[in-house]
């Protein structure tokens, strides 16, 4: 009764743990309890009957579903009790909206991350303004591939592009969503064309997938998606998207310690950037650069570098900058990673001062990627360290330590992991401001997500 609860508001086991976990605590003081630190894996727990929640549990579930603990399933109903109104039979939206508490919308270490409401963000599943006809095409056997059909599936699969460098894991269960319809409707009388629409969108929810099982340290699931991706993209027969997967599993190789394997994908992307015009293929130079200086091989990595500043001059949008999102490199982007590429090699005079950049460009655009975002303060935080500015490094961390645990990517941690190393230098001897903060640094770092994308 709980887990129907849950899913007839549109939530996934994540979005709820968040949601309780951000019931304002002067209201939950009136009501006499304290909103826990839930989590995805207690709250199945509680669904699946294998754990009884205790009294903030079931208070915080009664404040988020508007409901009493016999209608959630905590006790039997007594005879005078009647049910109380689901979100199904509420007269309205509105309704349904005055029973649940506002979305979260706040301050993700120095990061906002502002949600909008319930009935236009991604977490409301996939289909987030036609849920009766996504549940349709999710239960659909042999679904036709009508147009508005395809035309539907794109507008949801774009909205998850977007979202993704801001959401990016919570975004999990809608993306297993949208890939599941667009393979039931490939399996399905497709059309030959209708079909290459159908691999083109599949592309995009499996290498979104791919990416989010990198961010959780599922390596090995995010290679499979990145195969199914490229898969995909092959027989849609679609160059940019081929670069995009490419590049994502160089970017995988990169961050699980490969770069000689990431210089082979990004080899392979390389085959097809003659055919393309879009960002895919500035994010495949700076790619490159971060590769050769985990190498150490400076001379290539300036030069991939100075090649990305070159394409981003010659660049015109194509589909995928149209669609947007993760699907394009914005600025920032590449100047995150050409910082990361610099700080990788020893005492490069110019990586304090691209980082600096980069922050500055994460800045001025406002909503991006936090993780890419992250990524850039850490950066800016190891050049200080290197030059012995400790108090510069505190600073430039501040705003990354305040990110959540659930929010704390692989990349995030690996590039914190540098941090604690430079901190406990020789130079540093028994600095007792340093070794603290690479105390902290440690603790950070041991603390993962607990959401896991099934193979």
């Amino acid at each position: 009764m709980l887990r129907r609860h849950r899913l007839q508001y549109g939530l996934t086991l994540p979005t709820l743990a968040e949601r309780i976990r951000n019931i304002d605590v002067d209201s939950a003081r009136e009501r006499s309890f304290t909103p826990p630190l839930a989590t995805a894996e207690v709250i199945g727990k509680h669904e699946r009957g294998q754990t009884y929640p205790g009294a903030d549990y079931r208070a915080s579930y009664r404040h988020i579903f508007g409901t009493g603990d016999a209608d959630l399933g905590f006790r039997h109903r007594l005879p005078a009790e009647q049910a109380q109104t689901t979100p199904q039979q509420a007269d309205s939206p509105s309704d349904r909206a005055a029973s649940s508490p506002p979305p979260y919308s706040g301050d993700i270490g120095g990061y906002t991350a502002s949600r909008p409401p319930d009935t236009d963000g991604p977490e409301r599943r996939i289909m987030t303004e036609s849920e009766e006809a996504f549940n349709f095409l999710v239960n659909a056997e042999r679904a036709a591939a009508r147009p508005e059909v395809l035309d539907f599936l794109h507008q949801q699969v774009r909205s998850l592009a977007i979202a993704f460098p801001t959401e990016a894991t919570n975004l999990v269960g809608p993306l297993l969503d949208a890939q599941r319809v667009a393979f039931r409707l490939l399996d399905g009388p497709t059309p030959p064309d209708q079909a290459r629409d159908l691999y083109f969108l599949a592309a995009i929810t499996s290498g979104l997938l791919a990416r989010a099982g990198v961010d959780l340290s599922q390596h090995t699931t995010a290679d499979i998606y990145a195969r199914v991706a490229y898969l995909c993209a092959d027989r849609a027969d679609h160059p940019g998207l081929r670069i995009w997967v490419r590049t994502e599993q160089a970017r995988a190789a990169y961050w699980t310690g490969a770069p000689h394997e990431a210089l082979r994908y990004i080899e392979a992307a390389e085959a097809d950037l003659h055919l393309v015009h879009g960002t895919a293929a500035i994010e495949t130079a700076v790619q490159a650069a971060r590769a050769h200086a985990a190498l150490g091989d400076s001379a290539r990595a300036h030069a991939a570098i100075t090649r990305a500043v070159d394409l981003r001059e010659r660049t015109r949008p194509d589909d995928l900058d149209e669609i947007g999102g993760e699907l394009s490199t914005p600025v920032a982007v590449q100047l995150f990673i050409a910082s990361d590429a610099l700080t990788r090699l020893p005492e490069d005079p110019r990586a304090e001062q691209a980082a600096m950049d980069a922050v500055e460009a994460f800045a001025a655009a406002g909503s991006a990627s936090y993780g890419s975002r992250a990524g850039a303060h850490i950066n800016l935080a190891l050049a200080r360290t290197r030059r012995g500015d400790v108090d510069g490094a505190q600073d430039a961390l501040r705003p990354v330590l305040a990110i959540p645990a659930q929010r704390r990517n692989h990349g995030i941690r690996t590039l914190m992991q540098r941090i604690q190393g430079a901190l406990t230098d020789q130079r540093y001897g028994r600095s007792p401001q340093a070794l603290d903060i690479a105390a902290e640094v440690e603790n950070y770092c041991q603390v993962t997500p607990t959401t896991r994308i099934p193979e």
